[in-house]
């Protein structure tokens, strides 16, 4: 009786803190609403991209509670809560000697996913952007480090990367943000052009690194899921742009795939097609 009433006292909590997130903060909800009605056109009527936006929010808000777990449970329990599927498509990958990289997006607990693979399995190297508040930054850090795993910092670029490689480990990369034009390929996402790095593509093409698409999901019961696929086939020909290319579209495709099967749990407060369409964010 205990358990229950804790648990509905949580799931109150959370609903009304996303309802009052969702009612403040009017610029995140217009993102996530014109997002959602840029990517889904007429395949939603407003009344379902209203509950789906209100469903994202309310991902986030229980997203930040388990970063509070995530920071104070003991490992053994947060080992406990993650289930690895497709472990062997790694393994196989590795067993090559030169490293892979893992494609990841912001969808489902990633954070709590990469923590519970490393407990379970061996630490990965995850690039990220380091957060320019030197508190936040420092929580992040003992955050991503607390089981094992090693920081990248985005801005050292493929050097760092490409040093952790060498040392045969798996190398995470999210591949769902927008970039600059310099920074990103065009690649069709929800049939619309959108700006994607192609890190992963290029040393895919040119460094023979297997490219594997690893993405997580929230389930029942306070459980997270990390789903690893088998890597994605590289196709050389004489025309190694095009190559490229082709790669990435791959990528974005088996993103997209994941983000369709459970949208509440995709970062839409993003605006991912700033780049191309920026007029749908004024």
């Amino acid at each position: 009786m205990k358990i229950n009433l804790t648990q509905s006292l949580k799931e109150y909590l959370i609903t009304a803190l996303a309802s009052l997130w969702y009612r403040l903060d009017r610029r995140h909800r217009e993102i996530t609403r014109r997002n959602l009605e840029f990517a889904y056109g007429p395949e939603l009527s407003p009344e379902a991209r209203e509950r789906l936006a209100w469903g994202v929010f309310r991902h986030f808000v229980l997203f930040g509670w388990e970063v509070l777990e995530m920071l104070l449970a003991p490992l053994s329990r947060i080992r406990k809560k993650v289930i690895v599927l497709g472990e062997e498509h790694l393994a196989a990958a590795l067993a090559q000697g030169r490293g892979a990289i893992v494609i990841a997006a912001h969808a489902g607990n990633w954070e709590y996913t990469v923590l519970g693979y490393s407990l379970q399995y061996q630490p990965a190297a995850v690039v990220g952007r380091e957060l320019d508040q030197p508190w936040g930054r420092a929580l992040a850090r003992y955050l991503r480090q607390r089981g094992g795993n090693l920081m990248v910092d985005k801005q050292r670029g493929l050097k760092a990367i490409l040093a952790q490689l060498k040392q045969n480990r798996a190398v995470g990369i999210v591949i769902d943000q927008n970039t600059t034009t310099e920074g990103g390929l065009l690649v069709d996402f929800f049939g619309k052009p959108a700006r994607t790095t192609p890190v992963a593509a290029l040393l895919a093409r040119h460094r023979d690194i297997p490219v594997l698409p690893a993405f997580s999901r929230r389930l029942a019961g306070g459980r997270h899921l990390l789903a690893i696929f088998p890597p994605l086939p590289m196709k050389k020909t004489r025309d190694a742009d095009a190559d490229i290319l082709k790669h990435l579209q791959l990528q974005s495709r088996a993103l997209e795939a994941w983000v369709r099967a459970c949208p509440e749990q995709w970062l839409w407060l993003h605006r991912r097609w700033k780049n191309q369409f920026p007029e749908i964010y004024e």
